[in-house]
């Protein structure tokens, strides 16, 4: 049975500083496409974050350390929809 499209909302900003509000980049709804790809890059084009379904949310990290301030971008591939969605991420400090 094909999925009903649900509205994904996608944040362009968070805070990772351990305040307890907008601590992770949560895009509304994501979670129910277990089918997605999430990429986050940094301006240079190196990968910061990848996940196959969103079932944990980036929190501005990548590999053990905490990442800078900084605009990144993102692809999220949802094939069982055939949606695409791209755009840019502010990591705030």
């Amino acid at each position: 049975m094909e999925q009903p499209f649900c509205e994904i909302q996608i944040p362009n900003t968070f805070s990772p500083n351990e305040d307890g509000i907008n601590d992770t980049w949560a895009i509304k709804n994501l979670e129910i496409y277990l089918d997605c790809e999430v990429h986050v890059y940094n301006r240079w084009g190196d990968r910061v974050f990848n996940s196959t379904g969103y079932l944990t949310e980036w929190d501005g990290t990548s590999g053990s350390g905490s990442l800078p301030s900084a605009v990144y971008y993102y692809v999220i591939n949802i094939a069982s929809i055939g949606q695409t969605f791209s755009g840019s991420v502010t990591l705030l400090r």
